[in-house]
């Protein structure tokens, strides 16, 4: 129904274009067909007028001057040829003028007279001087008779063709301009009609069809569109929206109880979790905090937005794309509430939904004041109980050498094997309470450290010579790869690097087959670190221990090498105090591989 309407309305406006202009160009037509015919007729009367004056003249510079005396003429010896053409000549162009409506009788007579004249004139020749001047005189009024008449036909022609042809044109332009006109202005109300029309039909439908879009993506999904009348063919697209605008409202009601019940859910699930939470959209502003993370908040005076010292982390954070999960209670922050000190640990991590379409930041702070107070209360009682034991038990280490001296007094065997193993048990218990007081510095951070630039060739050489006669004993090698030399150097404690590196090469040593082959590598690890290799072949880490290995106190089962387990807890303390890092690789091809990374210079 819609495209008959477009196609009629169309229709008839190029109808109505055509119809006006073939209207114009029928009266141009009809207009210039008049004026050309009245054009043709009256300069045909003005050319033919204006002919006898010529003939006149001719036929006159042709036979006066001959009638006039000049030679005598006789009858019979003027030509009268061209005589006889000028006459059929004034005979046709009076038939043209009785043709064209002029019937001037006093011209016709003129003429008439004139040719009479030279009738008798070419019949008998006037011979004595006296009848040639009134032949001449009566040639010359006859003539100029001629030219008045046909001068005043030729000026009535004139008249008659611009002033009345210019009237006659008027009156068509008139004529013409009504006509159009009236084309025009019915055009113009057909055209309004039409429009109307269309308007009704075409552009309200969709005028309203967009306030109702509008609307709805303003979220009132209560506004529907008026059902049109019959015929219209906006009929299914008004169902249709009516129907969408329907299933849109049923949607948004079950989205809405979805969202109230997930709503609910981290509410309950954030109540319930003890820790400050705070969750955060990628502009870094708040979406949702627990109840733990208000109450934070409040006490630290800073209600509505993070802790300055969390924002700082969570900025470094954002910046370089990466979670910060740290395990080591040593790593928590310190916020004083009220006087007194609390120790929470920062996690941050990113999310992203399932559609990747949405993203956001989660911090979680741990309070970890009670486990650092433990462990400062461990630290501080293992430190004690180092220092007390130690000092008796270096006078009974001095007593024991000097038994074994037999300075005052010799020994029997039995008592020299009993003072002996003492002696070996002190200095095994010194070196334990040593490890231990190293543990206390480590965990208290107070491990002091004199870094310097260094070659890491160095530390290489003098770990492979101090393990080379416990290597021997096992028939074991230790070989040094890679340019060790030709590195740059590094920043590090040579006393403090040495001990990590000794304590490598050491438990490579003990744990290496009888003939095996400790290997020490070396590589420039990216620009920043060199990495340092120790590879045996022993046994290796049980891979459910690989996670433990750096623990304090911690051996692997079925270790049958003595130690407390605390070589690599201390390593470790000393890599991170270096900035460097530690590790295991994966067990690969019968071999174990410790490494550790030391910033270069």
């Amino acid at each position: 129904m819609l495209r008959f309407r477009l196609f009629f309305g169309l229709l008839t406006l190029i109808v109505l274009l055509w119809g006006v202009g073939a209207a114009a160009l029928l009266l141009m037509r009809d207009s210039n067909k008049r004026f050309e015919k009245r054009l043709t007729s009256d300069y045909g009367i003005v050319s033919a007028a204006n002919g006898f004056r010529s003939i006149t003249s001719t036929l006159n510079s042709t036979y006066v001057p001959l009638l006039s005396g000049a030679g005598h003429p006789t009858a019979g010896s003027l030509d009268r040829t061209m005589y006889l053409g000028f006459r059929t000549e004034f005979g046709n162009r009076l038939g043209y003028l009785r043709s064209a409506g002029v019937n001037d009788e006093q011209l016709a007579t003129a003429v008439r007279t004139y040719l009479d004249t030279y009738e008798r004139a070419l019949a008998n020749p006037p011979t004595d001087q006296e009848s040639r001047d009134r032949l001449l005189a009566s040639i010359s009024a006859q003539t100029q008779r001629i030219t008045d008449l046909s001068d005043n036909i030729s000026g009535m022609a004139e008249l008659s063709l611009l002033p009345g042809g210019r009237k006659e044109a008027k009156e068509t332009a008139t004529q013409n301009y009504l006509f159009v006109s009236t084309l025009v202005l019915l055009g113009t109300a057909i055209a309004f009609i039409i429009y109307y029309q269309l308007v009704r039909h075409l552009v309200d439908p969709v005028s309203r069809l967009q306030l109702s879009i509008e609307e709805i993506r303003k979220g009132n999904f209560e506004l529907t569109l008026p059902q049109p009348g019959q015929g219209s063919e906006f009929k299914s697209v008004v169902a249709a929206f009516n129907d969408m605008a329907a299933e849109l409202k049923h949607r948004r009601g079950e989205t809405d109880d979805h969202l109230m019940r997930a709503d609910l859910v981290n509410r309950a699930i954030l109540e319930a979790i003890p820790s400050p939470v705070f969750v955060l959209g990628d502009d870094s502003n708040i979406v949702q905090i627990n109840p733990a993370a208000e109450d934070l908040t409040e006490k630290l005076g800073v209600s509505g937005r993070l802790p300055l010292k969390i924002q700082r982390i969570l900025d470094e954070c954002r910046k370089t794309g990466t979670h910060l999960l740290p395990e080591d209670p040593r790593e928590a922050l310190l916020f004083r509430i009220h006087e007194e000190e609390f120790y929470y640990l920062p996690r941050i991590f990113r999310f992203v939904s399932e559609d990747e379409k949405g993203s956001g930041w989660a911090v979680l702070l741990h309070n970890v004041s009670r486990i650092r107070w433990l462990d400062d209360m461990k630290t501080n009682l293992l430190s004690t109980v180092s220092h007390e034991i130690k000092t008796p038990l270096t006078g009974i280490r001095m007593v024991l050498h000097l038994l074994l001296e037999e300075s005052t007094s010799s020994l029997n065997p039995m008592q020299h094997t009993m003072v002996t193993s003492a002696n070996e048990d002190c200095e095994r218990l010194l070196v334990t309470l040593n490890t231990l007081l190293d543990l206390s510095r480590a965990e208290s951070g107070t491990t002091h450290l004199a870094r310097i630039p260094l070659g890491i060739h160095e530390t290489i050489g003098r770990s492979a010579r101090l393990y080379h006669g416990a290597a021997s004993a096992k028939d074991c090698i230790i070989q040094v790869e890679g340019q060790t030399e030709a590195l740059p150097e590094i920043f590090a404690d040579p006393i403090r690097l040495d001990e990590v590196v000794n304590n490598l090469v050491s438990n490579a040593v003990k744990h290496s087959p009888i003939g095996g082959t400790i290997t020490i590598r070396c590589a420039k690890q990216g620009s920043e670190f060199i990495r340092v290799s120790v590879i045996d072949s022993g046994p290796g880490v049980p891979e459910d221990s690989q996670g433990r290995i750096f623990e304090r106190f911690f051996r692997a089962p079925g270790q049958a090498n003595d130690g407390v387990g605390l070589g690599l807890f201390i390593s470790r303390e000393i890599m991170r105090a270096h900035e460097g890092r530690i590790g295991l690789l994966e067990r690969s091809t019968d071999q174990t591989e410790f490494y550790i990374d030391v910033p270069i210079a």
